[in-house]
């Protein structure tokens, strides 16, 4: 029977309409009634394993909906110290014992705290509700037109669109639907659009922006149809143009039009760019498109051009590039161009480094398309007595391409329209791969004999090396005795490969070659062609030859014998009386 009454007491305590906001609400006057479990709604196993996905925005809880399947974190002060947390019921409601139902459909993240808060302080002035939205729901998007992958997706709705299509446009090896060769001719196309941005990186050119990121077609589920502009929403930071994603949403990007009416902005902008025009596009949104200005604008000089009146307007701004005069409405074809201040100023002096045997090694300072290398080294006293001048050399500072492309790309686009045999740009290819920055400039030629052409003009960051004499040649290949042999001046090749013991057996002396120390160029070695220290001489070897080739050599021979004795034959047959 106590039992009884006890299970009475409880059913009318949470059957009562005293605690429902939908019946009524009355005042909540015991902290025991509030303490009551409500993580009890949360699955902790289901929220822990749930899929994760990538973070695409933060929230903006003025225009994130609340839907179906959301997790809520509730706090109530003083009465719950520790928050709480629930699921939205698929008709987006949540259930709050003591409280009752209450629905929340069609109500943004801060509609929710605010409901909350008002009901809560209506019965309870001192309470403190605080809502958080600890994780989102995911959401059914069937995104079509042009995207690398139009399907069905199931997003966060926690994506405003741009980031569903960003999503589409990933690759992924798990998208069935895209095969290998759509991806790689995507991949191309990318890979050329990056080359038109490094080429017109630091032009103050305008590219031009996908006809599409103006013109989103948003249909969402119940019926109701928006433009989404991507573009306006990044100048404005206005989510109501770039909205969150809902269950059931469909966007289509559409593809690009070869005509369309356009606007643009270059010049000292941070993002010189062409964009689809829109009616209702101002003054301020063209000077926003461009993100911002560079360091050399020119905020004094900036003209926008109105192509159908064929007005000319002096626009004036403040340093964030705001206008300081009215904003007005802008018309198809209009563009803005953001001067620069006075042109690059080509510096007049560089430093150039001198090591090595001279008599004051060190930096100098050289005037720019000036300053030549004879007249360094005097400024420098002159060689010391330990120079070598015929390894002396002048190395050039190269920009170095660090563009994260094909390490091949450079070579290839430069063999495009050679007209060279296969055997010649096998050897093009390792050329230009092992190429030294190396100023062509012969010391010996400049020193001795006073050669005008290789008394070069000198560039900022050159570095002038001036070595000892190393006292050696090294004779290599095919020779008696390989291996170091000591310098004389005014030697030849055949003189250092005799001192090496002469040709071996099975050399082909008329294939032997120096190689220069201070170029590693191969040249052949005459008997006028005077060796340096440092040079290396090689005497290669017969080819070795497959035994088939070989075999098939005389049967040639012994084919051509035949034929020759036969035609001899056949000539005696013919002049016999």
């Amino acid at each position: 029977m106590i039992r009884i009454l006890a299970f009475i007491i409880i059913l009318i305590i949470y059957t009562s309409p005293l605690h429902s906001q939908v019946s009524g609400g009355n005042v909540i006057d015991s902290k025991s009634l509030l303490e009551m479990d409500l993580g009890s709604q949360l699955d902790n196993d289901k929220f822990m394993k749930s899929e994760t996905m990538p973070v695409g925005n933060s929230i903006n809880p003025d225009y994130y909906y609340i839907g179906p399947d959301d997790i809520l974190s509730i706090q109530i002060l003083p009465y719950l110290q520790n928050p709480k947390t629930m699921y939205v019921s698929p008709d987006c409601s949540i259930l709050i014992p003591r409280l009752g139902v209450l629905n929340i459909k069609g109500l943004t993240l801060s509609q929710v705290r605010d409901t909350l808060d008002k009901l809560m302080s209506r019965n309870s002035p001192n309470a403190k509700v605080f809502v958080t939205l600890r994780d989102t729901r995911k959401c059914l998007v069937n995104i079509k037109g042009n995207v690398l992958a139009p399907t069905i997706y199931t997003l966060p709705s926690s994506y405003q669109v741009s980031t569903a299509i960003s999503f589409a446009n990933r690759f992924s090896t798990k998208e069935s639907s895209i095969s290998i060769i759509h991806m790689e001719s995507v991949l191309k196309i990318r890979e050329k659009k990056k080359d038109i941005e490094k080429l017109y990186a630091s032009s103050g050119i305008s590219l031009e922006s996908e006809y599409w990121r103006r013109n989103i077609k948003l249909i969402r589920n119940d019926g109701t149809s928006q433009i989404i502009d991507i573009e306006k929403a990044m100048i404005t930071a206005n989510p109501k143009l770039d909205p969150y994603i809902r269950e059931g949403d469909e966007i289509v990007v559409p593809f690009d039009k070869d005509l369309y009416s356009k606007i643009s902005i270059s010049g000292a902008v941070v993002r010189p760019v062409i964009l689809a025009f829109k009616e209702g596009d101002k003054a301020s949104d063209l000077l926003k498109f461009g993100y911002g200005t560079t360091e050399e604008s020119d905020l004094d000089n900036i003209i926008l051009y109105m192509s159908q009146s064929g007005k000319q307007i002096n626009l004036k701004v403040d340093s964030s590039m705001k206008l300081i005069s009215e904003d007005f409405e802008i018309e198809a074809g209009s563009r803005i161009i953001v001067g620069t201040k006075a042109e690059y100023i080509t510096p007049q002096f560089g430093t150039v480094s001198i090591q090595g045997n001279v008599k004051k090694p060190g930096n100098y300072l050289i005037k720019l398309n000036s300053s030549k290398l004879k007249d360094l080294i005097q400024d420098a006293g002159g060689f010391s007595d330990g120079a070598y001048l015929p390894l002396a050399k002048v190395v050039r500072r190269q920009e170095i391409n660090s563009t994260l492309i094909d390490p091949r790309k450079e070579i290839f686009e430069t063999m495009q329209y050679s007209d060279l045999k296969s055997d010649d740009t096998t050897r093009f290819y390792i050329d230009i791969q092992y190429k030294k920055p190396i100023v062509a400039a012969d010391f010996v030629e400049l020193f001795t004999n006073n050669s005008t052409k290789d008394n070069v003009i000198l560039q900022d960051g050159d570095i002038i090396i001036v070595p000892s004499n190393p006292g050696y040649v090294e004779v290599m290949g095919q020779v008696k005795n390989p291996g170091i042999v000591e310098f004389e001046e005014g030697r030849n090749m055949l003189w250092y490969i005799e001192r090496a013991g002469g040709f071996a057996e099975g050399s082909e002396p008329f294939r032997a070659r120096i190689v220069r120390g201070r170029t590693n160029v191969w040249i052949e070695g005459n008997e006028k062609t005077l060796v340096f220290a440092g040079d290396r001489i090689y005497v290669p070897r017969v080819p070795d030859e497959p035994t088939t080739v070989t075999l098939q050599k005389y049967i040639v021979y012994a084919s051509i014998l035949s034929t020759l004795t036969g035609l001899l034959n056949l000539i005696y047959l013919i002049s016999r009386p």
